[in-house]
């Protein structure tokens, strides 16, 4: 029995010692990676991966620093490990693009890294030799076409500008009054194309809408805010070139329900046209709320 608790006695210690020689080299190579010294960094992520064979974190900078060291052959087999144990396939694919052997592989890499979702270059970026490699394939350029898709899809994807017509600064009037004095609109684009910002204002009234096309759900999305309170929520698409959206919107005050509404944007040669309608009757009649015309700003208004 004696025996035994001695034995524990010093195997404990020796547990808590080896927690802390990993922990030391943990900061080690932990402070090698922050300043780019590859040759400590690949010494002691090579230890650490020894040490613990499922972290993939280690092999994976293991790879990193031998390609900082232009040891591109031996930084592939620790960027598979590292891989298969959980590294992104975006960070592992392009990695192994840079140590891949021939120009063939390196495209397979980068392909597999973008459809992964890769959308800018990994930090630390690439030593500029291996970018350079990687550049003169002619490829490349697909493949920097490929990130800025997955960074700003909208951009990329015509669905998002269906609703483009609706662009610009407008003067906005009742439909067949050209001569009423116009409340001004202007809607833009914004975060990366994503999504159509409408900014009203008008004598008492101002209010702003975020237009955005779910791909997910394959409809376009709208929601009106404005300076009485209102919440608008609409969704719909394009119909025979039109915008149609159909939601809800509150109830004259002071009741407190909401209405069923369709809004219809229809563009023209000389504008846009913004009609509203209502149904309390589950679809059966429509009445109408208003009806305008968009003309440029400062343009001659001719609805």
């Amino acid at each position: 029995m004696l025996g035994w608790r001695v034995a524990v006695l010093l195997w404990v210690p020796g547990i808590a010692m080896a927690q802390q020689a990993s922990s030391a080299l943990d900061s080690v190579a932990q402070a090698a990676w922050t300043k780019g010294d590859w040759r400590t960094a690949a010494s002691s992520y090579s230890a650490l991966a020894a040490r613990d064979t499922l972290n993939p974190q280690f092999r994976f900078r293991l790879g990193v620093a031998l390609i900082g060291l232009r040891r591109h052959a031996e930084a592939r087999a620790p960027l598979e490990a590292a891989e298969r144990l959980g590294t992104p396939v975006s960070q592992a694919a392009f990695r192994l693009a840079i140590a891949a052997p021939d120009p063939d592989v390196a495209s397979r890499e980068l392909r597999r890294a973008t459809d992964a979702g890769l959308a800018r270059l990994p930090v630390p970026p690439p030593a500029v030799p291996d970018l350079e490699r990687l550049r003169a394939d002619p490829r490349y350029a697909e493949f920097e076409k490929a990130m800025d898709r997955n960074a700003r899809p909208c951009l990329h994807d015509d669905r998002y500008g269906e609703f483009d017509f609706w662009l610009g600064t407008w003067d906005v009037r009742p439909t067949g009054q050209p001569s009423a004095p116009p409340a001004r609109n202007v809607i833009t684009k914004t975060n990366d194309g994503c999504v159509v910002l409408e900014s009203w204002t008008a004598p008492g009234s101002e209010g702003q809408s975020f237009n955005i096309f779910d791909r997910t759900r394959g409809k376009w999305f709208q929601i009106w805010v404005d300076n009485s309170g209102g919440l608008h929520e609409y969704s719909g698409g394009i119909r025979d070139g039109a915008m149609v959206y159909e939601g809800e919107m509150p109830a004259r005050r002071p009741s407190t329900g909401r209405v069923r509404t369709r809004l219809t944007f229809t563009p023209s040669a000389r504008g846009v046209r913004q009609f509203s309608e209502s149904t309390r009757d589950t679809g059966k009649t429509w009445q109408v709320n208003y009806d305008l015309f968009y003309t440029r700003a400062g343009a001659a208004s001719r609805p």
